[in-house]
């Protein structure tokens, strides 16, 4: 299932995390079960372990909702699945902080179990329900924009080769694109954006779509790099080499060709090729040099804290203001959202506010401050003009 909304992509996506082969699994270690994603009193099943049995711990009611139970498994469970490996990580640096961290995550499952199961009692009134084909496609368009792509089989495989609950994933997916469309169900047709909304926010924001400078460049860079001769020795060295290359490239000798055979910088891989970028993202004994060379030139030898660049702009671009053209879709689109989610907040709200939920053992846990995948999305930020930014080795640190 395509979502229509693209505001609401985070809130029926897979954890990112859990979707490189080879990486450590959310879940791992967990259970097979699936977790209850609707807050029935379902127990949860002790997970295999090479460990001695120890006695089963009394499954106890974390929450009731409506009175619903929440068990402490269910709750066990999602912590499993959406932070086990953090906790590791955690663990690994202090258990003082692996604990400290684990309360909270523990608060924050408790909050969205009690929303998910406010919004199961709502989608079962409303017959929402979502078919294994919707999963299917949703889970496949997820994986498929990985790079590399992933096919749902490969992701199982690492999943469960890894002992993580590849059904458990499988059910909170279903339930947050049911809940999704319970959303769309009450609020999509009223929160569409108008063109007219979109050119009251151009003309109030055209600060937003202001354009600057850029240029595109590529480079060849020679870093001082042998640790075993003195740094001054390096340093001579390293500009000697560069001196040569600029010989060459300044004698015809292609440039892209030279980059990737010399250069120390990753963008030896493109050919040196750095992209677009604006003055401010790069350091600024490069960016002088860069901004005001003309296209097709090759700079002299540029120094900076990485070494010694040899730079050729490809293109210069010089500031201007998106018009309104351009921008109307992505507008109407993050208006649209921002109308979605303010719905989305208040229907919420309401379920909550007018919801019967006690915590048998303890007092109400604060609603916890942490950012997590949540059920709603976050409200979109004003959109802005994207400008592409290379991660390369003379960018600012």
């Amino acid at each position: 299932m395509k979502s229509t909304v693209a505001g609401f992509v985070r809130c029926i996506s897979l954890p990112v995390g859990l979707l490189a082969v080879g990486v450590m699994i959310a879940g791992s270690g967990c259970q097979k079960k699936a977790p209850s994603g609707s807050g029935t009193a379902t127990p949860a099943q002790a997970p295999t372990s090479s460990a001695p049995a120890e006695p089963p711990k009394e499954d106890k009611a974390a929450v009731t909702v409506n009175g619903a139970p929440i068990m402490e498994s269910q709750v066990q469970r999602y912590l499993d699945l959406e932070y086990k490996p953090l906790l590791a990580k955690y663990a690994a640096q202090s258990p003082q902080l692996a604990a400290q961290q684990e309360k909270i995550f523990r608060d924050i499952i408790t909050q969205n179990l009690i929303t998910r199961q406010l919004l199961e009692e709502q989608a079962k009134q409303a017959n929402i329900q979502v078919t294994p084909e919707e999963l299917k496609a949703e889970m496949t368009t997820q994986l498929s924009n990985l790079n590399p792509p992933r096919t749902i089989e490969e992701y199982k495989k690492a999943v469960e080769g890894q002992g993580g609950d590849f059904d458990g994933i499988q059910k909170m997916l279903t339930d947050r694109l049911k809940y999704h469309k319970l959303f769309e169900s009450k609020f999509a047709a009223a929160a569409k954006a108008t063109e007219a909304d979109a050119k009251k926010f151009y003309e109030e924001n055209t600060k937003d779509f202001q354009v600057p400078e850029q240029v595109r460049a590529s480079h060849i860079l020679i870093r001082p790099l042998d640790p075993n001769t003195d740094p001054n020795q390096a340093k001579a060295q390293a500009k000697a080499k560069a001196e040569d290359l600029l010989k060459k490239v300044k004698g015809g000798a292609d440039f892209a060709a030279v980059a990737t055979e010399s250069s120390d910088c990753p963008s030896k891989a493109q050919g040196g090729d750095l992209g677009l970028f604006t003055r401010d993202k790069m350091v600024k004994s490069f960016a002088d040099a860069a901004f005001a060379m003309k296209v097709g030139e090759i700079s002299d030898l540029v120094e900076s804290p990485f070494g010694y660049h040899i730079i050729k702009v490809t293109e210069h671009h010089d500031p201007n203001q998106t018009t309104f053209e351009k921008a109307k879709t992505d507008i109407i689109s993050q208006l649209t959202d921002q109308k979605m989610q303010e719905s989305v907040d208040k229907y919420v709200k309401s379920l909550r506010e007018s919801a019967k939920i006690v915590f048998p053992n303890s007092p109400a846990p604060p609603a916890p401050q942490a950012t997590e995948p949540q059920i709603v999305a976050p409200a979109p930020q004003p959109p802005s003009p994207k400008i592409a930014v290379p991660a390369d080795a003379n960018a600012k640190k």
